[in-house]
């Protein structure tokens, strides 16, 4: 090799395949599973800071309740603590301190529409990223997506892996320079945007879609409900109609991952962020 020849590596990602830590390249599945054929299963998206998965709780919480409601029952030995020590392991084999986790269960398992079993696995990617909660600097611009309904049943309220209308929405907002766009419900009313659950603040009350409008069971949306009540702060949660967003002072989207994102402007509105960013450091310290 000459003086002026480098030598290049490129670093494995890792992830975990059922507890085994293998190479994000390799093949995993097979032409039979149901994970595509069917996207018969469920996810969570997780931040991670300092090798700790935060608001992890919840997200367990989360996981338990999906596993019920989708049959995928999980197996004794996954508990939370399994799961943390995962993505730590993870992100120590990895060379991370900071990073975006995904935890995918599925059922594997032979059939068609109908399985033959309930078998339950799970696949663990991550990649780097930031660490903390950053509020957004420039505000973003909402839009709105109303060819495809969140459904007025148990799946709206977790991710799963068939997410076709999300998938749409998202393209639909980046075709039309939307930083996100809100999706309505068979009622008609606000219950969330393609990637993050909303919260509105009017008359000095924070208001949000409730569960019964059939939006995301948001891991943040949970928490800073959770803390800004006992901050002694009025939250509601209720229907949101498209005249109260359009009426609304602050406009700000939740999600596990980023935090808190406030939104500019929605059509003709035009929205303030002061109270919005209070509440981020009250959330985060930041």
């Amino acid at each position: 090799m000459t003086v002026n020849q480098k030598t290049y590596y490129i670093a494995t990602v890792l992830i975990s395949f059922n507890g085994v830590l293998t190479d994000a390249d390799d093949k995993i599945f097979s032409s039979h599973s149901r994970i595509y054929k069917y996207g018969d299963g469920f996810f969570e998206s997780i931040k991670v800071i300092n090798k700790k998965p935060q608001l992890f709780d919840l997200h367990y919480n989360r996981i338990k309740r999906a596993s019920t409601l989708f049959h995928l029952p999980l197996q004794e030995k996954w508990s939370q603590k399994f799961f943390e020590d995962q993505i730590e392991l993870m992100c120590l084999k990895n060379g991370w301190l900071n990073s975006r986790c995904r935890i995918i269960f599925y059922r594997e398992s032979e059939g068609f529409y109908v399985p033959e079993r309930n078998r339950c696995c799970f696949l663990i990617e991550m990649s780097e990223s930031g660490g903390n909660y950053p509020i957004n600097d420039v505000g973003l611009k909402l839009g709105d997506y109303g060819q495809i309904l969140k459904a007025s049943n148990f799946i709206s309220f977790f991710k799963p892996l068939s997410a076709i209308n999300y998938v749409l929405a998202g393209i639909y907002a980046a075709e039309n320079k939307f930083g996100s766009v809100i999706l309505y419900n068979e009622a008609g009313n606000v219950a969330e945007t393609f990637n993050a659950n909303i919260f509105i603040i009017s008359n000095d009350e924070v208001l949000t879609p409730a569960l019964s409008e059939y939006c995301l069971d948001g891991v943040m949306r949970h928490y800073i409900i959770h803390k800004l009540r006992n901050l002694g702060c009025v939250v509601r949660e209720t229907a949101i109609t498209e005249e109260d967003l359009l009426n609304a002072e602050e406009v700000f989207l939740t999600n596990a991952t980023r935090g808190m994102v406030w939104v500019e402007s929605y059509k003709g509105s035009h929205y303030a962020f002061a109270k919005t960013y209070k509440i981020h450091a009250d959330m985060f310290g930041i």
